[in-house]
């Protein structure tokens, strides 16, 4: 398992997006499931830059952690924001087509990710999304 911290910057989500990918393509991982785990990295650490609330002031402490296997991978993202599960959040009755930019987050997850978990570890939100390979 590897682990990466993430900086309360926009910009450092592709740096993190590309370790991911970096990690998929050495473990072998088709293409679809690397093109799932981009958008769920970035959609998912991007909520979390812009939206998250920090408890007390204090740093996000955004972290990645990333198992692959030939067979599918998960992704881990955790955080010490003020609790948010994003399994229990209900998805609006809009088509996606005619939904505004900025509000596709959780359609997207949904979409992508072929399974999705949340918990609390301690002060922790984690937020656990597995992906299958096609093979």
């Amino acid at each position: 398992m590897d682990r990466r911290d993430v900086q309360e910057d926009l910009a450092d989500v592709d740096h993190v997006v590309a370790w991911a990918d970096d990690l998929s393509a050495a473990q072998g991982l088709d293409d679809q499931v690397r093109y799932a785990i981009q958008v769920c990295l970035e959609e998912g650490l991007a909520n979390l830059i812009v939206h998250g609330q920090a408890i007390n002031g204090a740093d996000k402490a955004i972290a990645v952690t990333f198992e692959a296997t030939p067979l599918g991978a998960t992704l881990t993202i955790s955080d010490a924001c003020a609790p948010f599960d994003v399994t229990r959040q209900s998805e609006p009755d809009t088509d996606m087509a005619d939904m505004p930019l900025g509000g596709l987050g959780l359609r997207l997850l949904r979409s992508f990710a072929g399974g999705m978990a949340y918990d609390q570890d301690g002060v922790r939100n984690v937020l656990t999304l597995t992906f299958a390979s096609a093979d």
